[in-house]
């Protein structure tokens, strides 16, 4: 999970927006979305799905999952 940590914040402030917006545009808490970029805990799939939504991409995007061939 600390890929997906590392990457939810770099796209964040990539965004140029803080923990506190983001997190009133998806519906949890700040604290939540600090835990999450913190690896303290770990999304679930519903998360994952709305913050993907947020930044408009896909799950395997969001998460950095690339394709081995």
């Amino acid at each position: 999970m600390y890929q997906f940590s590392k990457r939810l914040k770099s796209l964040r402030e990539k965004e140029g927006v803080t923990q506190r917006q983001m997190a009133k545009h998806i519906g949890m808490s700040a604290g939540t979305i600090a835990n999450l970029e913190n690896g303290y805990s770990k999304p679930s799939f519903d998360v994952l799905i709305d913050i993907a939504d947020y930044f408009e991409m896909s799950l395997d995007d969001l998460v950095g999952r690339e394709n081995e061939k």
